[in-house]
């Protein structure tokens, strides 16, 4: 078995609605791991499946390519001689925008305007809203509407970003996402670069196969144009990803994706393009431990057993 760990930011700078893992937290994560397991990079898993068979292997992977990712992540991976998969938004790179998630985050935290008009037919009545006024009203919201939006379709979804991104227009987005130049430091490092799509959009959504198309050809193209290669892997954002996404995902060169399942991977056993991987927070240490150990997942699954024999012997009598 392979436990494949996904980080996203790691950051000393605090952020209320999705905060980065702490520094000192992902140093505690590279040490623990690298003297558990034999760290080995995420593409030498394809193919590989009888080598890794009776082996204690991690990997370690970050989305979206952010440049905290090279500023504080990349420093300690060196002093552990460790290698990682970086997997970017080409997008977010050449242009220097915000995932759609983090646009969202940054509307809501950071705008200081109190009218916010959410009535489309298609929304649920509990999310349509007129005003919130103060950053408290705002900041659930966000809770809310976020949820939502990643379970609807790309469409309604890019309707509603709309009307939030022109609605706060008082907010100015960070400037946080790594450069080619950056990730091209990362590659001469020894790390792998894989696409996470070309815009950080949600491919199990989309209805549209042309435009599924363009999203995994136009990213692993400007990873080919920009360091030479067209990457291995495709990360897909959110965990979002049907039948049709893994197709394409093949036809247009991938050899495998990555998915977020709070598990192992078992070569021979799982399909490489829906490879698990177990994501980490900024947590405390024990509950990041037990993450890594993957005994989170077994006592939440025993938490619900014991919740459902007890429904069911209140039932029964």
């Amino acid at each position: 078995m392979v436990k494949n760990f996904l980080f996203h930011r790691v950051n000393p700078q605090r952020d209320k609605l999705w905060d980065p893992m702490d520094i000192g937290l992902f140093e505690k994560c590279i040490k623990y791991i690298v003297n558990n397991y034999e760290v080995v990079q995420l593409e030498d898993l394809i193919g590989a499946d009888d080598y890794y068979k009776d082996k204690k292997i991690a990997t370690l992977d970050f989305d979206d390519g952010y440049k905290d990712n090279i500023e504080y992540a990349a420093p300690i991976l060196a002093k552990y001689n460790c290698k990682a998969s970086f997997n970017v938004v080409t997008d977010c790179v050449e242009k220097n925008v915000l995932p759609w998630t983090q646009i969202l985050n940054e509307c809501f935290q950071f705008t200081n305007i109190p009218n916010l008009n959410i009535d489309f037919d298609f929304i649920p009545e509990g999310l349509k809203v007129k005003q919130l006024p103060t950053r408290e009203d705002r900041l659930q919201y966000f809770k809310k509407i976020s949820k939502y939006l990643m379970h609807t379709s790309h469409e309604l979804r890019n309707i509603v970003m709309m009307r939030i991104v022109l609605t706060y227009q008082d907010v100015e987005f960070s400037k946080v996402m790594m450069n080619w130049d950056d990730i091209r430091q990362l590659k001469n490092a020894g790390h792998n670069i894989g696409s996470h799509t070309t815009s950080h959009c949600m491919l199990g959504t989309m209805t549209d196969e042309d435009e599924v198309r363009k999203e995994l050809s136009r990213s692993g193209n400007a990873i080919k144009d920009n360091l030479g290669f067209f990457p291995k892997i495709i990360s897909y954002p959110i965990n979002s990803y049907n039948e049709t996404t893994i197709r394409i995902s093949k036809e247009v060169g991938y050899e495998a994706g990555l998915a977020v399942k709070q598990d192992v991977y078992e070569p021979g056993k799982d399909s490489i393009f829906e490879m698990p991987r177990i994501e980490l927070y900024n947590e405390s240490w024990l509950k990041t431990k037990l993450r890594i150990s993957n005994r989170l997942e077994d006592i939440k699954s025993l938490i619900r057993y014991r919740e459902m024999k007890n429904k069911l012997d209140l039932v029964l009598g």
